[in-house]
């Protein structure tokens, strides 16, 4: 396998099959109860490209979820 770019916060081989790109960070229990994915499969680098910008999109959102949650709480 080999690195190849993809976005911050993601880290992005090239294999025999397409495309994976894994979180550099971990998710929260919340964000993957809510939808938020800890790895990716692709085809190109394009697809990639938006999936990864999709998942960061919703896992900082479904984070602001959280905070509001737990300020609910307190």
């Amino acid at each position: 396998m080999s690195a190849t770019m993809c976005m911050p916060g993601w880290h992005s081989e090239r294999s025999d099959g397409g495309l994976r790109a894994t979180r550099v960070t971990p998710l929260s229990d919340y964000q993957l109860l809510n939808g938020c994915l800890e790895e990716i499969v692709a085809t190109d680098e394009g697809e990639l490209w938006l999936l990864c910008d999709a998942q960061t999109r919703l896992a900082e959102r479904v984070a602001t979820a959280e905070r509001l949650r737990a300020a609910r709480r307190s």
